[in-house]
C-alpha cells in the first residue's frame, strides 16, 4: 500500500492500486462523476471524499 494525501480534505489514505487491489475498487461512480473527479483532481481521494461523489453529495472547495 502507498500512503497518499487526499487532495480534497488532506486526510492520509492508503492506496493499493499499484498492487492491483484497493478499497476504491468497491466504490461505484457513474460516468459523469468519474469525469468530474478526473477534471478536478490529479490523485486519489480518501474514502469519505470519494463516497460523496458516489452519493452525489459533494461539497466542492473552490
Amino acid at each position: 500500500m502507498t500512503e497518499k494525501k487526499c487532495p480534497q480534505c488532506s486526510s492520509i489514505l492508503e492506496c493499493g492500486v499499484d498492487q492491483g487491489t484497493c478499497w476504491c475498487f468497491n466504490i461505484r461512480l457513474d460516468q459523469e462523476a468519474l469525469k468530474n473527479i478526473r477534471e478536478m483532481y490529479e490523485d486519489c481521494l480518501c474514502k469519505d471524499c470519494l463516497t460523496r461523489f458516489e452519493t452525489n453529495v459533494v461539497n466542492q472547495k473552490i
